[in-house]
């Protein structure tokens, strides 16, 4: 049996998108769109002062609107998504995870995400940083290139594209969570590949 993370950021969750909207909102209008967001480090597109600052605003000041009031990725992703948690413990064969790296008042924002979605997930993992995203998982589909450049060996990374992931590398890339869900075959590729680092060989 596999234990199978998903990240929510740009896999279930509109982050980057809610995240310019709200920036518009309360810092000041922005001329980038969403698909310009090339680098993970927000400091290279938003008008911050430093780390502090962009963290008091995303964790402490608008932590709400912008985890707990984003859309999902696409239009009834989240019904598709509680089917296939349905179909994977019908057949008892992995077990799902979801991982976010959270801090301070983000955390009850996304419970809200996910209350609001209709999430039907019955185990969440927060996490401290983007490294820790792969705590206790097999295979993570992700589209943090952080988590990613980190993957421990013997795991499997899934790559969700994203604005700030394109140069980011991984052992499977795919455009959205749909194409892991609803494509069997390509899942029990990834499932049962064993990936082998080069000590081994």
């Amino acid at each position: 049996m596999a234990v199978i993370g998903i990240s929510l950021n740009e896999v279930l969750r509109d982050f980057i998108g809610q995240f310019v909207y709200t920036y518009n909102k309360y810092i000041g209008e922005s001329t980038i769109k969403e698909n310009e967001v090339t680098n993970f480090n927000l400091l290279e597109h938003f008008k911050f002062n430093s780390k502090d600052e962009l963290n008091n605003f995303m964790y402490l000041e608008s932590p709400l609107e912008i985890f707990g009031h984003a859309d999902q990725m696409s239009e009834g992703l989240m019904g598709h998504f509680n089917s296939f948690l349905n179909d994977i413990k019908d057949d008892e064969e992995h077990e799902i995870i979801l991982v976010s790296k959270e801090a301070d008042k983000s955390i009850p924002a996304t419970f809200f995400f996910l209350s609001k979605t209709g999430c039907k997930i019955d185990k969440i993992n927060f996490v401290p940083s983007s490294n820790n995203e792969w705590d206790n998982l097999d295979v993570l589909i992700t589209a943090n290139p952080i988590a990613l450049s980190n993957k421990p060996s013997g795991k499997i990374s899934i790559k969700v594209n994203a604005s700030y992931n394109k140069n980011s590398s991984a052992d499977y890339t795919i455009d959205n969570l749909l194409v892991f869900m609803k494509d069997k075959s390509l899942r029990e590729q990834i499932l049962k590949n064993k990936i082998t680092n080069y000590e081994e060989i």
